[in-house]
């Protein structure tokens, strides 16, 4: 696969910023021979359809060629994630006022922090769950807290939690009906479906809590993650491998962020952060392909700093997939497996892939630990080669 009129258009229409020469391109391209069915397909499949139709209804004037049909789809996008996110926003202010009258801290991540402060029209970022971060002392209070809202955890209990655990960091708290909203519990930013010992424990979350910011969320005063710390968790959360820049979406949502903070971004504070998580060539790729393909003004000399001396083969195959358009979940196993340093800890690494802890699989699951079997170990060693063949193949 390769950049297609469409794939082209798609980036300059998901741009924070649409100069006259962006909207000369638009319009050259869109007198191009685009398939709009695909365009529209594109737009959903990335999650910035609603974006797209924000843009383009914002210069008509570089739309015209559009099918009244096609653009009648973004708009229905554009508003069903209007009203989603209405609802979601609703029940999430309920949750942030009773966590203030707990006197339970709490840092609202991703999706209702990006959407309302960031993007500024929840309408633009669609999101399926609420993130919020707490701290492990109130985890227990938190729970108690959820369940007297009417939200118990689906996945496992707080009594099964192991905090030194190099997976899964989150509880997914749903109510009784059927279309419950779900809203995950981290006591820890860094949620993996592999084990990350390479970074999980150079990560002070203490220094999160210390730069967190006061702000407004659905009409309640809570906190947000300081600007610098904000990309580091885009960055990290991108680079995830069940996302692996698999979506522009991941990118629009670093672009949008900068785009907000711009002066107040303490780029110094970002880089030595990320060496100190041990996530700088996580944050280095994030923030070179958004700037690649959103043309977000990233100073140079982060991006020099950032930049690793030498890439591993892996991160090699990596950037030429994600520049040549081959995005697709797993790739970015590339490139956590590059930060495992020595034969043995990758060794381990890749062992511990295939076969990690039974509480793993029975809360990925959403099983009882009891009902962990072999069959569960051959999914998961399924579903890890199917990734890995895309990555080589």
């Amino acid at each position: 696969m390769s950049w297609t009129e469409e794939d082209r258009l798609l980036l300059y229409c998901c741009r924070t910023q649409i100069d006259n020469n962006t909207k000369h391109k638009i319009i050259k391209i869109g007198r191009s021979r685009i398939d709009w069915n695909i365009f529209l397909e594109e737009a959903r499949e990335n999650g910035i359809s609603a974006i797209v139709y924000f843009k383009l209804n914002k210069n008509k004037k570089v739309c015209s060629n559009i099918p009244s049909v096609i653009f009648e789809e973004l708009n229905n996008d554009y508003y069903f994630s209007a009203t989603k996110n209405a609802l979601i926003f609703e029940e999430l202010g309920k949750f942030l006022e009773a966590f203030k009258e707990a006197g339970i801290r709490v840092v609202v991540l991703k999706g209702a922090a990006l959407a309302e402060k960031i993007y500024g029209n929840i309408a633009l970022r669609p999101m399926s769950d609420i993130d919020l971060l707490i701290k492990e002392e109130d985890l227990a209070h938190t729970d108690r807290l959820l369940e007297m809202l009417g939200y118990r955890s689906a996945d496992r209990s707080v009594d099964d939690i192991d905090f030194t655990s190099a997976y899964l960091t989150t509880l997914d708290y749903r109510n009784t009906s059927d279309n419950s909203l779900s809203f995950h519990i981290h006591w820890h930013f860094v949620n993996s479906t592999i084990p990350n010992e390479s970074y999980v424990k150079n990560i002070k979350m203490e220094n999160i809590w210390r730069d967190a910011e006061k702000t407004n969320i659905a009409n309640t005063e809570t906190l947000v993650m300081a600007p610098h710390h904000l990309l580091i968790h885009l960055s990290e959360h991108a680079l995830r491998v069940t996302h692996s820049l698999s979506k522009l979406s991941f990118l629009c949502d670093i672009d949008q962020a900068i785009s907000f903070y711009a002066e107040e971004i303490d780029w110094d504070r970002l880089i030595d952060e990320s060496y100190r998580f041990n996530l700088s060539r996580m944050v280095y790729l994030s923030l070179y392909f958004t700037s690649k393909f959103l043309g977000t003004p990233i100073p140079e000399d982060v991006l020099s700093k950032l930049r690793p001396k030498r890439f591993s083969l892996g991160e090699k195959i990596f950037m030429n997939r994600i520049s040549n358009n081959k995005r697709f979940t797993g790739l970015s196993y590339l490139v956590h497996l590059s930060m495992n340093k020595g034969l043995f800890k990758k060794m381990k690494f890749v062992v511990r892939t295939f076969f990690p802890p039974r509480q793993f699989i029975a809360q990925r699951s959403y099983i009882p630990l009891s009902e962990v079997s072999w069959i569960h170990y051959l999914r998961r060693t399924n579903e890890v080669f199917s990734r890995l063949f895309k990555s080589f193949g």
